[in-house]
């Protein structure tokens, strides 16, 4: 969500923005922002980076998001994908992407909301998560940097490696390993701490432990 954001705010802006402009307005490190440009890069947006004093990052002044790029069906996805997203996550409802697309095929984006709002009701959690929170940056830098975390949960403090998020019926979790591989509710986590040692453990990935793994 964050690559479409970064593409809205630069074919707003009136001059060239800065890397590190833009890793404050969105919260990253200047290191994400640059992985997110050259995503968009080869995605086909034409991105362009002038280096030096008075450098900066700009969309080339000639391109226009075309109505012809995407299909309805493209549009159905996409406003589903979002309109889902904006139910369960206030990063993504506060950043009012629905309205962006808005401004790019107003009726088809107006008509398919319509129709998602009467027949599809998204009720999974009594709270929106929120990957923004202090907690989520904490588990954020230490992913970048690959830190381990002191983290405090109602069973007390506990040393482990962040791994990365899932989104499971019971809301966002962490999954992460000690002298095991757990899943940790985000919300139960009262505090964290990220700790100067790095990890180079091989980490066995969610998905192909996820049938081994308890939730605590």
């Amino acid at each position: 969500m964050r690559l479409l954001d970064i593409v809205f705010y630069l074919l707003r802006s009136s001059c060239k923005v800065t890397i590190s402009e833009l890793a404050r307005i969105y919260d990253v490190s200047t290191r994400t922002i640059k992985r997110d440009l050259d995503k968009l890069s080869v995605l086909g947006i034409p991105i362009i980076i002038h280096r030096g004093k008075n450098g900066g990052v700009e969309i080339d002044e000639n391109y226009v998001i075309r109505r012809q790029m995407l299909r309805y069906s493209d549009y159905e996805a996409l406003i589903f994908a979002l309109y889902i997203g904006e139910s369960i996550s206030k990063n993504i409802d506060q950043s009012f992407l629905i309205d962006k697309f808005r401004i790019v095929e107003k009726d088809k984006c107006s008509e398919i909301l319509v129709k998602l709002k009467e027949r599809f009701i998204v009720d999974l959690y009594e709270e929106k998560f929120d990957t923004k929170s202090e907690i989520c940056q904490g588990i954020d830098e230490a992913l970048d940097n690959k830190r381990f975390i002191e983290i405090e949960t109602r069973k007390g403090k506990s040393v482990i490696i962040p791994i990365s998020y899932v989104l499971r019926k019971e809301g966002l979790c962490l999954y992460c390993y000690s002298e095991e591989y757990n899943l940790i509710l985000i919300n139960e986590i009262y505090s964290i701490k990220i700790l100067n040692k790095n990890y180079d453990k091989n980490i066995i990935s969610y998905i192909d432990n996820k049938n081994n793994l308890k939730l605590i």
